[in-house]
């Protein structure tokens, strides 16, 4: 026993020695590794940083053909067209020197347009002069720069070359021949491109063209910079309508936008309109071209990844419809422009539109300049216009929200204060239009019914006096006369008039706001559509607003969205619906809207037809079901018998499926606006047979 005790003594007194040897082991060995990875680290860094640095892979993008865009019916509008482009591809090798070679060499066998020429800027000139007239790069620097600059800049040598470029004077920059500006041309080009991105130097060439097969017969004396490619160019629709846009360079003030979602600089983007609005739906998927690099430079042939082609937008028009639209403002305007009088008329314009949905089935305008007519559609959306009595729906319905519209009221002239008989404001019917409800108001087109309107809203009174009404007016900076104007003018904002409709395009008018009327008496010139002005696309939501019950729908031209489809013939699957929506309802009882609806249908079928209705011919009225509101606004203070002629109009008055706006400014007689209003409802018809059960 007791030996035993001794034993287990001696181990117990051995246990910490084993314990340090084994402490001092790993000790040793971290503190090896510790040191091993400084002298990796701090010794050998730069080394195997730039190996790291000159070996990995990198890539870079070519753009895929863009979506397709559709018609309602699938009628296309716009596709692509296939073209050979030459490309060029820099990689970090290639200095300033070595690129004006390449240029050279590539100037023997294509020639740059006129608009490649023109992008040479003076600094291409100062680099091209650099370039030529100094045996090499250093006797430039020493020509132009001080030895302590050289110094100075040694370790940053783009900043140096760029010194020197700005050190080169304009005096010398002359006597450039139509050869030097190729090249300079091709130069400008490549200097556009980032390392081993493909950038396109000449486009629209095809297997047969001189340019294309020189180019191919010595694609290896470039050892990769420049190579061909399969690309493709937008193709449109003749006489394509305004909203379709157009595809163009990257604009300069976006270009690092676009590079950060990944697009190469010389990509084509949509620049205006659709094209632009739906970018991100249209832009296909790019091909991939993944290079392993070492040095910078590529080595071997790049991993190619396919791409895809956009997406197909489907729109709401109606190319039927659209393409009627210019001939029958044309032959309007020609029509009223042979009536007396009318030589200063020399536009027309209309938008059609579902009021229910918001879709857009047709946007037309057409404007004579020099002689001949130009499409001027853009202007529906982005011109504003006097709309005369066509806003006096809005009127009506924004007096029944401040309780400021009569059961009924007798219609004659107004006599505002001073001793002047022309300082009145009266109806058509100067004589007065007798005792009128709010639905015959909109009939007979009353301005004094109006008048009273706004009156009760702003203070003014109104006192018979012996076949006229005095009016007694507060002062213009009364408050109830402030809040008047705004409540009148946020009253209309609630069918779209002087606010933005929300179309889904880049771009759109919203009117002149008026401001604050100096004089009281004009909000009655507010109240019948002579103050503020607003767009025929303003004016097609504000009808659409009444036609469909009080909600105010945002038009659109997108109805779906289609992924590529294997088949040309037919559209992809959807993968996307645009949804309507609706951007507020009018603060009105369906009883009030009733009201005016019924107005608008008396405008058309009512017993004062003769006088101030829509005579659409011979049983067209009743046929086509056509509620409307036309209006004549003034426009020249100094020539009253000037002025434009507008409609609002929905049809069938008992279940609206189409709007229609028209504007024809500067006339002095006639009723263009009507017939325009009959032709689009006649073109409708024979295209959706609405009335065929009448």
């Amino acid at each position: 026993m007791a030996k035993e005790i001794v034993n287990n003594k001696e181990t117990k007194n051995n246990l910490p020695l084993r314990l340090n040897i084994l402490f001092l082991v790993v000790f040793l060995a971290f503190a090896t590794l510790i040191v091993r990875l400084g002298f990796v680290q701090i010794v050998n860094g730069a080394h195997y940083k730039s190996i790291v640095n000159g070996n990995h892979n990198q890539t870079a993008n070519i753009a895929s053909a863009r979506g397709k865009i559709v018609d309602i019916n699938g009628v296309t509008l716009a596709d692509n067209k296939a073209e050979l482009a030459i490309v060029y591809i820099r990689n970090a090798g290639i200095d300033a020197q070595k690129s004006l070679s390449i240029a050279r060499q590539l100037s023997q066998l294509i020639t740059m347009d006129n608009q490649a020429v023109q992008l040479v800027t003076t600094r291409d000139e100062q680099e091209y002069y650099a370039l030529t007239h100094f045996k090499n790069l250093q006797q430039a620097f020493n020509a132009f720069l001080s030895q302590k600059e050289q110094t100075t800049l040694a370790a940053n040598p783009t900043n140096e070359y760029n010194l020197l470029l700005s050190r080169i004077p304009n005096r010398v920059l002359t006597g450039f021949t139509a050869k030097d500006m190729q090249v300079m041309a091709i130069q400008h080009a490549f200097n556009q491109a980032s390392n081993l991105n493909p950038y396109i130097i000449k486009r629209g060439l095809n297997v047969n063209d001189r340019e294309y097969v020189n180019v191919v017969d010595h694609l290896s004396e470039f050892n990769g910079t420049i190579q061909t490619a399969d690309v493709s160019s937008r193709a449109y629709a003749p006489n394509i309508p305004f909203y379709i846009g157009t595809v163009g360079q990257i604009p300069a003030e976006k270009i690092n936008n676009y590079l950060a979602e990944g697009y190469s600089r010389n990509d084509m983007v949509g620049t205006s309109n659709l094209e632009q609005q739906y970018e991100s739906y249209l832009r296909g998927v790019p091909m991939t071209l993944t290079y392993h690099t070492k040095n910078g430079q590529p080595v071997g042939n790049p991993t190619v990844k396919p791409g895809q082609r956009g997406d197909d937008l489907q729109l709401t028009i109606d190319s039927r419809l659209q393409d009627a639209l210019p001939q029958i403002l044309i032959s309007n305007i020609k029509a009223a422009r042979a009536q007396a009088g009318n030589s200063q008329n020399n536009s027309a314009y209309a938008v059609v539109m579902n009021p229910k949905t918001g879709a857009i089935l047709a946007i037309g305008g057409e404007k004579l300049v020099n002689g001949q007519f130009v499409d001027a559609s853009n202007e529906a959306i982005n011109s504003q216009f006097a709309m005369g009595s066509a806003v006096k729906g809005a009127t009506e319905l924004t007096g029944f929200q401040y309780n400021a519209v009569p059961t009924s009221f007798t219609d004659m002239p107004i006599q505002y204060p001073g001793q002047n008989p022309n300082n009145s404001f009266k109806s058509w019917e100067v004589s007065g239009l007798g005792s009128l409800t709010p639905a015959q108001a909109l009939e007979f087109s009353s301005n004094i019914f109006m008048a009273k309107i706004t009156s009760n809203m702003a203070g003014i009174t109104l006192t018979p006096a012996g076949g006229h009404y005095q009016a007694s007016l507060p002062l213009a900076t009364s408050p109830q006369f402030i809040r008047a104007v705004e409540n009148l003018r946020n009253g209309y904002s609630q069918f779209g008039l002087g606010v933005k409709t929300g179309i889904d395009l880049p771009t759109e008018g919203t009117g002149y706001n008026g401001g604050m009327p100096d004089n009281p008496g004009l909000i009655h010139q507010f109240g019948i559509g002579q103050f503020d002005t607003y767009t025929p696309l303003e004016m097609v939501q504000y009808i659409s607003t009444i036609a469909n019950g009080g909600y105010r729908i945002q038009p659109h031209l997108l109805q779906s969205v289609r992924a590529p489809s294997s088949d040309p013939t037919r559209l992809g699957p959807t993968i996307y619906t645009y949804k309507p929506r609706i951007l507020n309802t009018i603060n009105n009882t369906p009883q009030q809207i009733q009201t005016v609806q019924d107005g608008l249908y008396l405008v058309t079928h009512g017993p004062s037809l003769q006088a101030t209705g829509i005579m659409l011919g011979t049983g067209a009225n009743t046929k086509y079901k056509i509620a409307a509101k036309t209006g004549t606004a003034q426009i020249d203070a100094n020539d009253l018998q000037l002025y434009n002629e507008t409609l609002v109009s929905y049809a069938p008055y008992d279940n609206p499926q189409i709007a229609v706006a028209v504007v024809v400014p500067a006339v002095r007689t006639g009723a263009q606006n009507k017939q325009i209003a009959l032709d689009i409802y006649q073109k409708y018809d024979s295209l959706y047979h609405y009335t065929s059960g009448n």
